[in-house]
């Protein structure tokens, strides 16, 4: 994902640095502003991959394999964000490519109607971006389950747009190479090579179907992904990462089948059977309120937050402060672990998970003679969420 959006941002560095035709246009003037928005969002992707590195390499640093996997499945709403949302930024430069040869290569060609039908094709990504950018679980997930559908819709707006210049440079009796410029564009556009065209008559779902060999998932004599694709995808499937219907949206788009809504639904058995879905897998990635039937479960801040000062003291900030490690209890189970409904009672109970848990800390940096690492914190913990039945599903506590 990282090396995609830097050949992004190459794109859209070369479509800035490019001077208008002679006499004609460019992307410059009230076009600069779709060039800023790729900019914009390279921003919030950027971040959004740094703090999945960030959490990936705390995982590897902690003993408790437990304690490591709950660290990766912090990582899965980042990385779906960061995926489709590449894949999306990387239209976008298909799209200001196809403007771009346009501006450049057809006087005739309206461009206050170029104008409006990038406006048009921004307007149908922003929704789905903001989602994504968000980089809440239940709005990512929503947003990629969904890519499939809205990459329909983009593959007809460019398809569209393609045939309307050519209508228009036919009959401004243009010579062939200006139609090349065109073909150009669409040769070596990112939407050629992951979506077939999409006729508009064509019926909701294509008529070429998935099929899952020894060599990865092929369409037709295509092969869409490798097997060891699909063996990487397993492994954060089954891990909680990754969700299947986001790899089944990928797998779907690549293959060209990007008029479904609902992504593992329209997969071929084999494809699901080869990413591990099972009903014990997407029962161990629902993290939704809704999903989970959690609609009003408490969120329970397993590393307390009286004493965030000294969790900080001890490496606990940014993407790794104390606010991301809350999870989801039901609320008899959150009033036990805190010793009853009364807090004020409860803390006068050595069992109670804040008094517990912060004495149990203290104790081993006493015996160490020294500040504990935060893996050593993080080991800590784990051994005490198991004792007190605390699943080690994170979500984010901020309210903000």
């Amino acid at each position: 994902m990282k090396g995609s959006l830097r050949g992004v941002e190459t794109a859209f560095t070369k479509l800035a640095a490019r001077s208008p035709a002679l006499g004609g246009w460019g992307l410059t003037g009230v076009f600069t502003r779709y060039l800023d928005q790729g900019s914009e969002q390279a921003t919030w992707l950027h971040a959004a991959l740094g703090s999945a590195t960030t959490l990936t390499e705390a995982s590897s640093e902690v003993g408790d394999t437990d304690m490591g996997l709950g660290l990766l499945r912090m990582t899965g709403p980042k990385l779906q964000a960061a995926w489709f949302g590449t894949l999306l930024l990387a239209t976008w430069v298909d799209f200001l490519h196809l403007v771009d040869a346009v501006l450049r290569n057809c006087p005739m060609c309206s461009v206050e109607k170029i104008f409006v039908d990038l406006h048009r094709v921004q307007g149908l990504t922003e929704p789905t971006l903001t989602d994504l950018a968000s980089l809440d679980p239940e709005q990512v997930e929503a947003a990629t389950t969904a890519m499939p559908e809205l990459m329909g819709k983009l593959t007809r707006q460019f398809d569209t747009l393609q045939r309307e210049t050519r209508a228009t440079m036919k009959f401004g009796g243009q010579v062939i190479a200006v139609m090349q410029a065109v073909e150009m564009v669409t040769m070596i556009s990112t939407m050629k090579m992951a979506m077939p065209r999409v006729p508009p008559s064509a019926p909701a779902t294509l008529g070429v179907g998935l099929v899952m060999s020894s060599g990865g998932v092929m369409v037709g004599s295509r092969r869409v992904v490798s097997a060891e694709w699909v063996e990487m995808m397993r492994r954060l499937v089954q891990a909680g990462v990754i969700s299947v219907p986001a790899v089944g949206a990928a797998v779907l788009i690549q293959g060209g089948q990007v008029t479904m809504a609902q992504a593992h639904q329209g997969l071929p058995k084999g494809v699901r059977d080869a990413l591990g879905d099972s009903p014990e897998v997407r029962g161990m990635q629902v993290t939704g309120r809704a999903g989970a039937g959690m609609s009003d479960a408490p969120k329970h801040h397993v590393l307390p937050q009286e004493h965030r000062e000294w969790f900080e003291q001890r490496g606990f900030k940014g993407d790794m402060d104390i606010d991301q490690f809350c999870v989801r209890l039901e609320q008899a189970h959150h009033e036990a672990i805190h010793g009853g409904g009364n807090w004020k009672l409860g803390r006068t109970w050595p069992g109670e998970w804040n008094r517990m848990i912060m004495e149990a800390l203290r104790e081993a940096e006493n015996l160490a003679a020294r500040r504990l690492t935060r893996s050593q914190v993080l080991n800590i913990v784990a051994e005490n969420m198991k004792e007190y039945r605390v699943p080690m599903n994170f979500v984010s506590g901020r309210s903000r």
